[in-house]
């Protein structure tokens, strides 16, 4: 039976209906709400509260308190409304608020609203970095993916990540492996991301290297830029970043059911264990290494295919990424689809299968938490099974037809 037999083209158009009514329900639930707030009784945009809230303390001379919950909390109050529902902890680097200040001259709706067309506008650059004669339809396809729903109606900065890594990408493929770096190393405002492709390139060899120099030079250029523009928040985010990131799944109110790493997928199976589950995570981490290093050795592949694979190896060894993270699957999924033409039905049953897991993983560990006391993230499983199967289809075909 072929591999995509089950996916007939009627199947596919479930993927635009439940995309439409993801997308028009979200901004008719934003059209319903009042005084910021939708109609679930949630801030509109979510997450961008905690962005906005920093740009807006750098403005008034608050940067010594970027890290103090209460003035995070009182800011957020100052330019929200005493109303507020709930916390949105700033956690990002120094650096990344000063990205904010602009934004945080506008009225908090029109500043989402913005930031909101951005993003579409980053995925748009993302999707043409990967595949300049991409047309809308590849565009249109891209907004059913929930992660980058996600990214959008939470107000976060998945699809930042994704145009810095496919624009990484780019010049990757074009041998320019210091800029490919230097431009990656934009993503250390949420340093996890980058491990799948550091790990890449530390195997790469010598042109890899040359990549991981690039990658320092950025992380230089921005502590130097965080330690004279910011000297006391970049202190407080030293002491914020070694008491908190070691185990921020644990911290009060996270929504670990959002969290899709290898990590996550055990502290949700085994909730009353979380040692337990952290041994397991660093007991089966070789296996992404495996895998990075199965990659080299792959007879069909080009350098440039092996660093869009080595980003979903970034969901197996961080120790967190959040649903809107999962975003920057679209550059290998776009990469395979270019440079091995011949495996496309198979890449269309991985593709469905992660576009699935991705719609449905965080609402089945939400039921399962409720009603079990423990959950299954099924994100991770699946895209285990996807690179596995992909690293089969790479040994099992010698010759690479599309790679640059």
């Amino acid at each position: 039976m072929p591999a995509t037999s089950w996916l007939t083209p009627a199947r596919q158009r479930y993927a635009w209906i439940v995309g439409a009514a993801l997308w028009g329900g979200w901004l008719a639930s934003l059209l319903l709400g009042r005084d910021g707030l939708d109609r679930a009784g949630q801030v509109i945009g979510t997450d961008y509260l905690q962005f906005y809230a920093a740009g807006w303390m750098l403005r008034h001379g608050l940067a010594a308190h970027l890290y103090d919950p209460e003035a995070q909390l009182a800011a957020e109050r100052a330019v929200f409304g005493l109303h507020l529902p709930t916390y949105h902890a700033f956690l990002n680097p120094p650096f990344f608020a000063l990205l904010f200040v602009p934004f945080s001259w506008l009225p908090y709706t029109l500043s989402f609203a913005l930031w909101s067309l951005l993003q579409l506008g980053l995925l748009a650059l993302g999707i043409w970095a990967l595949r300049p004669q991409a047309g809308a339809r590849w565009f249109g396809w891209a907004l059913t993916f929930l992660p980058v729903f996600a990214s959008v109606s939470f107000g976060q900065n998945g699809l930042l990540s994704l145009a810095l890594l496919a624009l990484a990408w780019r010049l990757w493929a074009a041998g320019r492996p210091g800029a490919a770096g230097g431009i990656a190393g934009l993503l250390l405002y949420k340093p996890h991301l980058l491990i799948g492709p550091a790990l890449v390139w530390l195997l790469e060899g010598p042109r890899g290297w040359r990549a991981l120099g690039g990658l320092a030079t950025t992380a230089a250029l921005l502590a130097l830029l965080s330690a004279l523009a910011l000297p006391e928040a970049t202190a407080a985010y030293g002491a914020f970043a070694w008491t908190v990131y070691p185990d921020l799944p644990a911290w009060k109110d996270f929504p670990l059911w959002h969290l899709h790493t290898l990590r996550g997928f055990w502290r949700l199976l085994l909730p009353g264990a979380p040692h337990l589950a952290d041994r397991l995570t660093l007991l089966l981490a070789p296996l992404g290494v495996a895998f990075g290093a199965a990659l080299r050795r792959a007879p069909q592949g080009s350098p440039s295919l092996r660093l869009a694979l080595g980003i979903p190896l970034t969901f197996w060894l961080a120790p967190h990424a959040m649903i809107y993270d999962l975003s920057l699957l679209l550059i290998p999924a776009v990469r395979l689809w270019e440079e091995i033409p011949e495996g496309r039905p198979t890449w269309r049953s991985l593709f469905a299968g992660m576009w699935t897991a991705a719609l449905l993983s965080g609402p089945l560990a939400v039921g399962m938490g409720h009603t079990l006391g423990w959950a299954l993230q099924i994100s991770i499983p699946v895209l285990a099974g996807a690179m596995a199967r992909v690293r089969w289809a790479l040994a099992r075909h010698p010759e690479n037809r599309g790679g640059p």
